[in-house]
């Protein structure tokens, strides 16, 4: 199992989004002008756009949905039992009743559940959220604006404002991270199956 837990890691995140979510609303430059930005952007030979040049007004927006965000992952992280606790409280029900942690578990499919409930959802929202900054990440690097074909259309949707380093590195960072998520979760649910197996010996 990893070093950190993968709900120590997701707290950590809310935190920094939260924080983000400061930097964003009262100075903005802090973000858009970072040395990590700059050095990815000239990294990939991304141009340096004007789209975060603008009144605040974005800026607010971005920092709303990454404080919404933060607090989502907050109360699922903090709300929903990992396999450790489950079998914490597995093994307090079974002073009260014979039999072993792991027998209890396949005998209760409440327990089991609730077992894997936390795994299950991280599993999911981890490898969604990769896929989805990936494609995001990918897109900014691999097309040109020429070369999206759709010239009005872009400007309406606003393909034009996705193409940016700041975005690409808030997309790139995400995507490390989310995979780092979905590793450590199947790390920890190893090790829990491999407790399972020596509780059965």
């Amino acid at each position: 199992m990893g070093f950190i837990s993968s709900k120590v890691l997701i707290q950590a995140h809310a935190i920094l989004f939260i924080v983000l979510a400061v930097h964003l609303m009262r100075s903005p430059e802090t973000i858009t002008d970072s040395d990590v930005v700059f050095m990815l952007g000239e990294l990939l030979h991304l141009d340096a756009s004007l789209s975060f040049s603008r009144p605040a007004a974005p800026f607010a927006l971005c920092g709303i949905l990454l404080i919404v965000d933060a607090l989502v992952d907050l109360i699922l992280v903090t709300k929903i039992p990992q396999t450790n606790e489950v079998l914490t409280m597995a093994e307090a029900a079974r002073t009260h009743a014979p039999g072993s942690v792991a027998g209890a578990m396949r005998a209760n499919p409440f327990m089991a559940r609730l077992g894997s409930l936390y795994s299950e959802i991280w599993t999911f929202l981890s490898a969604a959220r990769f896929c989805v900054f990936f494609a995001v990440s990918f897109f900014i690097y691999q097309s040109p604006p020429s070369g999206w074909g759709m010239e009005s259309v872009r400007d309406v949707l606003g393909l034009a404002q996705l193409k940016d380093r700041v975005i690409f590195t808030f997309g790139f960072m995400e995507m490390m991270f989310w995979l780092w998520i979905f590793v450590t979760i199947r790390e920890e649910k190893q090790a829990v199956a491999s407790r399972f197996v020596e509780r059965d010996q």
